[in-house]
Formats: C-alpha cells, structure tokens, sequence
C-alpha cells in the first residue's frame, strides 16, 4: 500500500503563488505573439502541450496508470462526451485569453478574471444545486450589478470580461463532474483537441498563412513553440497547489492573477481605466469581500 503523503504547506504556497504569478503575467507573452493570428496561437499550444504534458508525466511515473484510465473513460459515452465538452470550453477560454491580448482588451480581460470565482459559484447553484446563503447571495448580486454597470458604461457587450469567466465557470463545473485525475484529463482535453489544432496548422500552410518558419522568422516559431511549455508551467503549479493546500487559502491566492492582469493592462499596455471600469471594479470587489467574509463566517462556525 503506497504510504500517503502529508500536504506541504509551504511546497502548496509556493506552488499557488509561481501559477498564480504565471497566469496573471501571461499577456505579456501573448503580446510577443502579435504577428500569428490567436486561433494559430492555440492550435500551437494545443500541439506543443502534448510533447511537454506526456514528459512531466513520464517522469513522474504516472504515464502507464494515466493509460490505463484513458482506456477506461473511452468505454463510457457519457464521460467521453462530458469531456469533449470541457475540452472546447478550455480551448474557447484559452482563445479569448489571447484575443484579449492581441486586440487591445487586457482591462477587460482582468475585470473578467475577477468575475471567474463567482461565476464559478453561481454555476455550482445552477448545475450542482449548491445552496447559497442570504450573504453569499447579496456577494454574487453585487458582482452582477458590476456586470450590469460593465455593459452600459462600455458602450459594448462586454464579451471578452463575461466569456473568459462563463468559459472556465462551465469548464470548472464539468470538470467536478467528471472527478477525473487532473493530470489524465489535461492529457485527455488535448488528445481531443489535436485532430483540430493539427488540421487547422495544415490549413494554414496549404494557404501561405502560416508563421511557424524557424528560418524566416525564427523569434516568432519559437514563441509559437514555446506556448506548450508557458501554458503548462502553471498547471503543473496549480496541481502541487491544489493537493498541498487547504480551498480557503488556494481561493485567496487566486485573486494574484486578475490583479496582476488589471495592472498590465493599465500600466504596461496603457489601456483606458475610467469611471466607469472604477465602478464596475467596485461592485465587483465589494461582491467578492462580502462572499469571502461570509465564507470565513462559516468556517468559524462549523469549526
């Protein structure tokens, strides 16, 4: 019997801290991707994940064990289709997390990400039927009246701030419907995509459009090659995270990321924050503070 480890405190929070970090600086190398076209950007992440993926996964001996689940979960439609499913929302919310970047909305995509954990919430009471209390109601209200205040002020849809946080909100969802080892289903979701992704890689070169040329534009293809590698980091952080970690502070460092996005997109893309970003941000922030003060309310309480 294979002895179970005790959670490193320490090992979790740096975990939490290095993904955290990662995801939330990620626009910056989106940025350096600025002359491929987004869709090209994840067909290559997509591609190069699955060289880098069955690596890690070899050398922590869990490759031959991911094998045998993978025979196992394609024996059931349902699974198969459940996570078909979540692999188009991830890829979905990958593209609009490079779209965001490469046309000139990191504000946007950081109010989104702020939006990510109660959208997450919200779709625990609609698909899990989670039951929220009055507190945590009036939380998730007052996020949603920031989105309200969002929609008139932008003078747009906002699709970018709503679709980064519904696309990982439902893909959240189907992954705790699934309950799958983390580590299969990452490999399984690109497994999924690669047909796709490949075939749309070809596309492109069968037309002159595509940009992975090492000896036209080498800058480019390695950037485009390294997508596998940059997109992966954080997940095999998050993963060390998540089992070292107890939820409530693993739910606190998450807030790193959307911080960290807001900041470049003011600061190192020079992108407009007015009033009306202000407010939006306002609501939001006093939604998330009143959801986590009830949360730290009820933790007493149960303990």
């Amino acid at each position: 019997m294979t002895k179970r480890l005790e959670p490193d405190f320490r090992l979790g929070l740096t975990g939490a801290i290095v993904s955290y970090l990662s995801w939330g600086l990620m626009p910056i190398y989106w940025n350096l991707l600025e002359g491929a076209g987004s869709v090209e950007v994840i067909a290559h992440r997509i591609l190069w994940s699955l060289l880098f993926i069955p690596l890690v996964m070899a050398v922590r001996g869990k490759l031959r064990s991911a094998w045998s689940d993978i025979k196992s979960i394609f024996t059931s439609p349902v699974t198969a289709l459940l996570l078909a499913t979540a692999a188009c929302f991830a890829g979905l919310n990958w593209w609009i997390n490079v779209i965001a970047v490469l046309s000139g909305h990191v504000v946007e995509l950081g109010i989104g990400t702020f939006l990510t954990p109660l959208i997450s919430v919200s779709c625990g009471v609609l698909f899990f039927h989670e039951r929220l209390s009055r507190t945590k109601t009036a939380g998730v209200m007052l996020a949603m009246t920031g989105v309200l205040i969002m929609i008139v002020s932008f003078g747009h849809f906002p699709w970018i701030s709503l679709g980064v946080s519904a696309t990982w909100g439902i893909y959240g969802a189907l992954k705790k419907k699934l309950m799958l080892d983390a580590w299969v289903s990452i490999l399984l979701e690109g497994l999924m995509m690669m047909p796709v992704a490949l075939g749309y890689v070809f596309w492109l070169s069968s037309i002159g459009e595509n940009h992975f040329l090492p000896t036209v534009n080498p800058e480019l293809s390695l950037c485009l090659a390294g997508t596998g590698i940059v997109a992966s980091i954080p997940l095999i952080f998050f993963t060390i995270a998540a089992v070292n970690l107890p939820m409530n502070v693993l739910g606190f460092c998450q807030y790193i990321s959307p911080i960290l996005t807001l900041l470049l997109g003011i600061l190192f893309f020079n992108e407009r924050f007015g009033w009306g970003e202000l407010f939006t941000l306002l609501f939001i922030w006093s939604g998330i503070a009143v959801f986590l003060l009830a949360e730290v309310h009820e933790h007493r309480k149960a303990h």
